[in-house]
């Protein structure tokens, strides 16, 4: 059974809010972070502020497999939590 990608975006905040916790990431995690947001990238059915969440953590993840900034994950995390 495949996910949808409202299950994917929930899977992405779960390892959001792991990293701002943690303040770590796993190699498998960013793994995880990559395919997930290769997968979600083209949903047009995301509002506007997610989709750019979504570009904005594609670039910052492309840049490299180190976790994100603690500011940024925060930020992504009241957005995607909102909408």
């Amino acid at each position: 059974m495949s996910m949808s990608n409202y299950d994917k975006l929930g899977l992405l905040r779960d390892l959001l809010q792991s990293q701002a916790t943690e303040k770590y990431m796993t190699t498998d995690e960013a793994t995880q972070i990559e395919r997930l947001l290769s997968s979600l990238a083209n949903d047009q059915n995301f509002s506007p502020s997610i989709q750019q969440v979504l570009q904005e953590m594609r670039s910052m993840h492309r840049m490299n497999h180190e976790p994100f900034q603690q500011e940024f994950v925060e930020q992504w995390l009241n957005t995607i939590s909102i909408d």
